[in-house]
């Protein structure tokens, strides 16, 4: 149940009203987390351009979902994971490949090095021993990457966050963590 106030069309400013309206007419809908987010209208654009940053990265948009998904069920956040899962499957991803994730893994292999180094990241708390970042370079991923791949991880960390704090009502499919 969530414990911020969801802010509504009326009651927002002209700015976040922009928002909602733009988010109506690309998904039909407001999500929830967005109205929560909106008490906020600073951290809601920040939140906006950061997602939006990452759709020029190096990553695709099913590896940002299957990172989505593998963050969200280490850190036990279902409407993050909730969110990962749908977003995973209008991209297209194999249900498989999502379920793997979960796990942090992948059956191809520049995923599945991909989801360890994600995984990786938040079990040392960004203290990811230098050895793995060198294995990475060895496998052939470009420091672009690399860097691509930990700000996913650090946008999936805040949504993690902002909704496990938020008790953000899941507003799609639900699909709980192991450890919930």
């Amino acid at each position: 149940m969530a414990v911020l106030r969801a802010i509504e069309s009326q009651d927002a400013p002209e700015s976040v009203k922009a928002v909602f309206a733009t988010l109506e007419r690309t998904l039909g809908r407001v999500p929830t987390m967005i109205h929560l987010m909106a008490n906020s209208p600073s951290v809601l654009d920040a939140y906006l351009h950061f997602n939006h940053g990452l759709e020029g990265t190096t990553l695709s948009a099913g590896t940002r979902a299957l990172i989505t998904v593998a963050i969200a069920e280490m850190n036990g956040c279902d409407y993050t994971l909730s969110l990962g899962m749908a977003l995973g499957k209008r991209q297209g991803v194999a249900d498989s490949d999502l379920e793997a994730a979960r796990f942090g893994r992948s059956p191809e292999t520049k995923t599945d090095d991909t989801l360890q180094f994600a995984t990786s990241i938040v079990r040392h708390a960004g203290r990811v021993p230098h050895t793995e970042i060198a294995g990475l370079h060895q496998r052939g991923f470009s420091d672009q990457e690399i860097v691509d791949i930990i700000a996913a991880v650090a946008l999936n960390i805040f949504r993690n966050y902002f909704n496990l704090v938020a008790g953000t009502d899941i507003d799609s499919t639900v699909v709980r963590a192991m450890g919930s």
